[in-house]
């Protein structure tokens, strides 16, 4: 089942972001948040078989990685599944960032990835690292310039 597509006009705000860690029941809601992500963001960077090769990585690892060694959060606004992050705090690596594809381009990537900065500062990480799609460069680079 397909979410129905929000308009700009009642898109919540990204400053209520409320932040968690992840649960196993969150698993099968946050793999199909990943692919639409990926599929919606990505889509002038990367061809069909390259988007779908990404999503086959996350999906083939997901569970055991929410249960596992890293932090997996689930971002939510309103009760509603918005953003999935994964911290790996021993490297200090960003391991995976995604937007729910309604909610792109409105501030709930950074307000996800400021929490995530967070939590990787209470875990004593002096810095953050991490890959990120070519999507997304431009983004990131323009963010942490000052």
């Amino acid at each position: 089942m397909r979410r129905r597509q929000l308009a700009r006009t009642d898109a919540p705000d990204a400053s209520t972001l409320s932040v968690r860690a992840a649960r196993f029941e969150d698993v099968s809601a946050m793999l199909r948040l990943i692919e639409d992500a990926i599929a919606h963001g990505c889509r002038g960077h990367y061809d069909r078989a390259q988007r779908r090769a990404v999503y086959l990585g996350y999906a083939a690892h997901l569970f055991a990685d929410a249960v596992g060694p890293f932090q997996t959060l689930a971002g939510e606004l309103g009760g509603r599944l918005a953003a999935v992050a994964q911290l790996d705090v021993v490297t200090g690596a960003l391991r995976a960032l995604f937007v729910d594809a309604t909610l792109q381009g409105r501030g709930v990537g950074r307000a996800m990835l400021a929490a995530v900065e967070a939590r990787a500062r209470a875990a004593g990480c002096a810095r953050l690292r991490g890959a990120m799609s070519l999507n997304e460069v431009a983004k990131y680079t323009a963010t942490h310039q000052s």
